[in-house]
């Protein structure tokens, strides 16, 4: 006669909980070798005839500035960012055959402390930002204005999480290529892209007790132009050229003789971009910290104690089939 096996799934599930080692300990990280860095720079010329950087790295505060004002071109640029997470970058130039850069990164390694293997994930919010490609008035093919971001977030050199945006205007209009993922909407033709607050989990993969791996976020937006310059005239007696092409180098616009205004160069190109992080730059950003680098309430078991979890249930039913024939 055979007897029938009470299942009771309440204390099945109780078992193995315990088994698995949920809250047997809580769960921890801990946060070493954190570092912010910085750089930005600039390049004028078609051959290159002039450039500069600034670069900087620390471990609670970062900030990388450079401007450079000429007859040719103007460009700006700064990077900047501490250790609660605050990052930003900017770019921006007009003139002739210009490129400007700004780069803030953040890195940091997670040593999982807890004692037991953990599933670990990062949450983070990203601020509004935009690029600007403008044409103010080209008349020949070689002008254009470009302004773009780069932006990645990796594990161990691997990227999880990326986003890239590239927004070009020359003298037919406006397009824009990108990768990734798209922070704001963008219709084709528009010289101008924005997007608006954003936020996102990742997972940042299970990791075994004594185990660390590096968590690293990058920001980068730079711009680059090909501008023709006008000399407009003021109340001066000199300044009234109009360059005919666009030149490597270009001449200045000249001044007034004295007690009379002198003229003023204009651009017929602009760029911008800005990328701002984290959310609204607020008193509680999204930082590199225990509240947005987490662990899972349940710790992950180990791969002893799946295998001690699989003979143990296998001996339980070899022992019920035993009582039941």
């Amino acid at each position: 006669m055979q007897k029938s096996v009470i299942f009771r799934p309440k204390s099945l599930s109780l078992a193995v909980a315990t088994i698995l080692g949920v809250a047997v300990m809580p769960a921890q990280a801990t946060l070493l070798n954190y570092t912010i860095s910085t750089e930005t720079g600039y390049q004028i010329g078609d051959p290159l005839y002039d450039e500069d950087s600034n670069s900087d790295s620390d471990p609670s505060w970062s900030s990388s500035y450079i401007d450079r004002y000429g007859s040719d071109a103007d460009t700006s640029g700064g990077a900047s960012g501490n250790d609660v997470g605050w990052m930003y970058s900017r770019s921006y130039g007009v003139g002739a055959h210009y490129h400007q850069f700004s780069t803030v990164t953040q890195s940091v390694d997670v040593l999982n402390s807890s004692g037991l293997a953990q599933l670990y994930s990062y949450d983070f919010s990203i601020n509004r930002g935009s690029l600007d490609a403008e044409n103010y008035g080209f008349t020949t093919s070689e002008e254009f204005s470009t302004a773009g971001y780069i932006v990645d977030i990796s594990v161990d050199g691997n990227s999880l999480w990326s986003s890239m945006f590239t927004l070009d205007t020359d003298i037919n209009g406006s397009q824009a290529t990108y990768s990734g993922t798209m922070l704001g909407s963008y219709q084709n033709g528009d010289s101008y892209y924005w997007w608006s607050a954003f936020s996102d989990t990742l997972n940042l993969g299970v990791w075994g007790a004594g185990e660390s791996f590096n968590l690293t976020y990058s920001i980068t937006t730079f711009v680059q132009g090909n501008h023709l310059k006008s000399c407009d005239n003021g109340y001066g007696n000199y300044g009234t050229a109009n360059l005919a092409s666009v030149s490597a180098v270009t001449e200045d616009c000249g001044y007034g003789e004295y007690g009379e205004y002198g003229s003023w160069g204009s651009y017929t190109g602009y760029t911008y971009a800005q990328f701002g992080d984290p959310n609204g730059f607020s008193t509680v950003p999204v930082a590199f910290n225990d509240n947005n680098i987490r662990q899972n309430s349940t710790s992950v078991p180990e791969p002893a104690s799946i295998a001690l979890l699989g003979a143990g249930l296998a001996g339980l039913a070899f022992r019920r089939r035993r009582k039941t024939q």
